[in-house]
């Protein structure tokens, strides 16, 4: 019978470039190179029954107006095998996940999942799989305004206010001190990087494009 690391070693499409054992974490890691497309995928084999699997993108930002935060949030407003509005939502009410999220960092965008369970596990791959490549974000603009931020009147006479998903999350961030002070030090020390910008979006910002929908479709074209 095959050990996990001879089946990884055989698979026809990936070549090894790294085989690691990692001792502190009691596990062999692998560095794998996709013939055809040349993606990098680094496995590590354990003993542990919580199977873990993210997918993740380089986003530097160009800018504070949140678009790797935006797109962050859009990819999982349905795809073409799952046109639901909100699979992210259905998984968490109807999987047996250990582990659901997606997060945007200073340079990256990563969408980890988690499961206990084998059938479960390859379903959580396959929706964020489909989520991330296949978005309907290129079918229905009204994902970005609705992640991103659009106004809205409630009365005929009110106030036009903004709103929007990734508007109002920023705005709870920026409500705390640390982060503010965070984000100001960035800024200072890394002003000609990506790093000197808010990846999240600066809800002072956020508002400031009047078309947020091809900013983003160029940023999910080029690195996706």
């Amino acid at each position: 019978m095959q050990s996990q690391s001879e089946k990884i070693k055989n698979l026809s499409a990936y070549r090894v470039l790294e085989d690691r054992e990692i001792k502190e974490l009691n596990s062999e890691g692998f560095i794998l190179e996709h013939k055809k497309t040349k993606a990098r995928i680094f496995l590590m084999s354990n003993e542990d029954e919580n199977k873990v699997f993210f997918i993740g993108f380089r986003t530097p930002p160009a800018d504070s107006t949140g678009v790797p935060h935006i797109l962050e949030h859009s990819v999982l407003c349905g795809s073409e095998k799952f046109p639901v509005k909100d699979p992210f939502v259905e998984l968490v009410k109807g999987s047996l996940n250990t582990f659901l999220n997606a997060m945007t960092y200073p340079d990256k965008t990563v969408y980890p999942v988690a499961s206990c369970n084998d059938k479960d596990f390859q379903n959580l791959m396959d929706v964020y799989m489909d989520a991330v490549l296949n978005p309907n974000i290129g079918k229905e603009k009204k994902i970005f305004m609705q992640e991103g931020w659009h106004y809205e009147l409630e009365e005929p006479n009110g106030e036009l206010t903004y709103n929007g998903v990734v508007y109002n999350e920023m705005k709870g961030v920026f409500s705390s001190p640390e982060s503010v002070l965070d984000q100001y030090t960035r800024a200072c020390m890394f002003p000609d990087t990506c790093y000197g910008f808010e990846s999240g979006g600066d809800p002072d910002e956020i508002g400031l494009s009047s078309d947020l929908l091809s900013p983003i479709q160029q940023l999910h074209l080029s690195v996706w």
